[in-house]
């Protein structure tokens, strides 16, 4: 079998995904990118039901002249959907294993407590109109449903608990073709970082290649902003509220925006904890404990030092709106 094979890079999603599909992957000596049109139309537009591997991997050109380079963040699950979103995860992983069991994949973590502020930015992107407490915590709003939860696709904490992903993608690939980075450790030494990361991978490293923020996050100021703009478009996301649908505003929002987040005047954009409260901040810390460090054990880093998580040991209730106006959602 040759030395060079597949990679799948499946995200997660807010892991810099978008900086190598764009920056790095298309400059890789000695492969070939793949389009993530393609790979979408390929693995996410068609019926489950009807997938056939082999089609797959031709249409993938998994046994071309050199091999593929696979990235798309979709394939770990979609933001906003949920609990429904895992069911989507483990079935594409179980479709790459079909398609290529030789590949090699890539999955970057992030810590819960970013990953959860980054996700509401998105979702603010997205055009959300919910404030930050009602896009983590839907059940406090609406009623998703405690036995039907992928009836509505909301947010979902289950969907961080990434030791599971990973545990899933060992069983399929086998542990030492299953590679897991950590956003904050190519943040801290970017060089040093993308130097080990191509050593593990056995590819070259492109020259010249400038790490930079592509998603930048919003200001704190165009916070509010966004989300009064959003109600004047019914896209993109579901769980949202809209006065009116003015044509084509969702894409000029969407330039306004990223002009405004350009200009000082708007502040600077929030830490995690400033946008989530430090007591959610502390939660999710908590809520994760127990999986980051298995999660740390199988990467063999020590996330606790990445701020993954903290030094609460004693329970802290999940921050709940007010029980009078829960009933509002009646």
């Amino acid at each position: 079998m040759s030395k060079r094979r597949p990679i799948f890079h499946v995200g997660l999603h807010k892991t810099g995904t978008t900086w190598f599909q764009k920056k790095f992957y298309p400059r890789v000596s000695g492969y070939r990118f793949i389009p993530r049109e393609l790979v979408r139309l390929t693995l996410l537009a068609e019926s489950p039901l009807a997938f056939d591997a082999a089609e797959a991997r031709a249409r993938l050109q998994i046994d071309g002249d050199e091999p593929a380079i696979v990235c798309e963040e979709d394939l770990s699950g979609v933001l906003h959907n949920g609990l429904l979103s895992l069911y989507a995860a483990k079935e594409m992983a179980n479709q790459l294993a079909a398609i290529a069991p030789e590949a090699r994949v890539v999955i970057f973590v992030r810590s819960q407590t970013s990953l959860a502020a980054s996700s509401y930015h998105q979702y603010l992107r997205e055009g959300g109109t919910g404030s930050v407490h009602a896009y983590l915590f839907p059940e406090d709003y609406h009623h998703p449903g405690d036995v039907r939860p992928l009836k509505v696709p909301r947010f979902d904490f289950r969907q961080f608990e990434f030791d599971r992903l990973v545990a899933h993608y060992d069983a399929l690939f086998g542990r030492e073709n299953v590679f897991v980075f950590a956003l904050e450790q190519f943040r801290k030494e970017p060089e040093k970082f993308l130097e080990d990361f191509c050593a593990k991978l056995e590819i070259e490293r492109p020259p010249d290649v400038a790490n930079e923020r592509l998603n930048p996050s919003f200001r704190r100021g165009l916070l509010p902003v966004a989300r009064a703009m959003n109600r004047f478009t019914r896209r993109s996301v579901i769980d949202k509220s809209a006065i009116a649908h003015i044509p084509y505003w969702y894409q000029a929002r969407k330039k306004l925006l990223k002009w405004a987040n350009r200009r000082s005047v708007f502040g600077r954009a929030p830490s995690a904890e400033q946008l989530l409260g430090q007591r959610t901040f502390r939660w999710i810390q908590q809520r994760f404990r127990d999986s980051n460090l298995a999660l740390g054990r199988r990467m063999g880093v020590d996330l606790h030092g990445l701020g993954y998580f903290g030094e609460d040991r004693a329970e802290i209730k999940r921050p709940e709106r007010a029980r009078v106006l829960q009933h509002l959602k009646n």
